[in-house]
C-alpha cells in the first residue's frame, strides 16, 4: 500500500463525536475492517500474524467498550479469526462474532439503509 505524503490518514471511528447507539456499529464495522486489513495486509497469512491480528481486534472490541459507544451492547460480545483453507490450498481469514454482536451490527446496516433511502425518497 501506497500513501501520498500529503494524505492525511482517515479518524478511527471510535474518535467520532458520533459513535454513540446504534452508529456506533457502523463505526465499528468500518474500523473493524480496517483492523483486519492492516494487521494482515502481507501476502501471506501465517499463525503468528493471525495471532496479532487476533490481538488488534480484541484491543478494537475493548475500545468501545471503554468509550462506552453503546453501553452493555460490546461488553461481553467476541469476534474470532479464523484461518480456513480452501480446497485449492489457498488460505483466507473468517471473523466469526458472537451472534449478539452480530445481529446488532445487522440491525443497525438495516436502519442505516432504510434512512438513506428515506433520505433519497425525500429529494
Amino acid at each position: 500500500m501506497t500513501t501520498r505524503p500529503d494524505a492525511t490518514p482517515q479518524p478511527w471511528g471510535y474518535s467520532h463525536p458520533d459513535c454513540r447507539g446504534a452508529t456506533a456499529f457502523l463505526f465499528f464495522t468500518s474500523d473493524l475492517a480496517r483492523t483486519v486489513n492492516q494487521e494482515l495486509a502481507s501476502p501471506t497469512i501465517d499463525d503468528a500474524a493471525l495471532a496479532r491480528a487476533q490481538l488488534a481486534v480484541d484491543a478494537l472490541l475493548q475500545r468501545y467498550i471503554d468509550i462506552q459507544a453503546a453501553p452493555a451492547a460490546f461488553a461481553g460480545q467476541r469476534i474470532t479469526l479464523k484461518l480456513e483453507h480452501s480446497p485449492g490450498g489457498g488460505a483466507q481469514v473468517a471473523l466469526e462474532m458472537s451472534p449478539e454482536l452480530e445481529d446488532q451490527i445487522i440491525e443497525a446496516q438495516r436502519l442505516a439503509h432504510q434512512d438513506a433511502a428515506l433520505r433519497h425518497q425525500g429529494h
